[in-house]
């Protein structure tokens, strides 16, 4: 249940990030948060399923390393951008 909560609060992180960065104008960094939202989500899903089939592991191993590069890209982003307004 720890698991299914911890995926699905990096999940909605993701999709709230992407709406975010859209209203800041930084339509790369949205569009990457979306696309890394949705992939976790369907790794989740095809994992969560009970399917062990070795395309559904290697899909669900994809998007957690997705994750981690995606979260980050956005600790480098935020870092910058804090940095300027010091």
């Amino acid at each position: 249940v720890a698991g299914a909560v911890g995926f699905a609060a990096l999940i909605l992180a993701a999709l709230v990030l992407a709406r975010t960065f859209a209203h800041q104008g930084s339509r790369r960094l949205a569009w990457w948060s979306r696309v890394t939202g949705v992939a976790f989500a369907a790794g989740f899903v095809g994992v969560a399923s009970g399917s062990g089939s070795p395309g559904v592991v290697l899909a669900f191993t994809a998007a957690v390393v997705a994750s981690w590069a995606w979260l980050a890209g956005v600790a480098v982003h935020l870092y910058r951008r804090t940095g300027s307004e010091a």
